[in-house]
């Protein structure tokens, strides 16, 4: 009954992240120019130094969006691991970045596909955590 739950969480997750992600467009579309960022680091650099709604949105909310993803595997695995964790959110940011580049609307960024990795492997390792504070003790014996 709770792994139904949580499948079922899982599967409205994906679809609204994917509705997110994808469905937004911009109204004035972005020259091709800028539409891609493949420079690492250079948007997180610019968004922690500046701080406000792009700290908020770009770093803060790229990770946030893909904790579910990571808290997912600890979840609903039998044996998870960290690194399957962050290869999904690796594999599934790139994906999203690609069809955001195909769209000709939106922006796609390498460093949204390393903050969404990041995130998906934060919230594997938050979960997995809770998970082990949270198991009784055992008996010695």
């Amino acid at each position: 009954m709770l792994r139904s739950l949580l499948v079922t969480l899982l599967v409205v997750y994906l679809f609204l992240l994917l509705t997110l992600t994808l469905a937004y467009k911009n109204a004035q579309p972005p020259p091709a120019s800028e539409r891609i960022r493949l420079t690492p680091f250079e948007s997180i650099t610019r968004d922690l130094s500046r701080g406000g709604r792009g700290f908020w949105v770009n770093i803060v909310g790229n990770v946030v969006v893909f904790t579910p993803l990571g808290a997912a595997f600890v979840l609903l695995g039998s044996r998870p691991r960290l690194w399957h964790a962050a290869l999904a959110g690796l594999a599934l940011s790139a994906a999203i970045e690609a069809a955001q580049s195909r769209s000709g609307s939106r922006f796609s960024d390498v460093d949204d596909v390393i903050l969404n990795t990041l995130g998906a492997a934060l919230g594997f390792v938050a979960i997995d955590a809770a998970r082990h504070l949270l198991r009784p003790a055992r008996e010695p014996g």
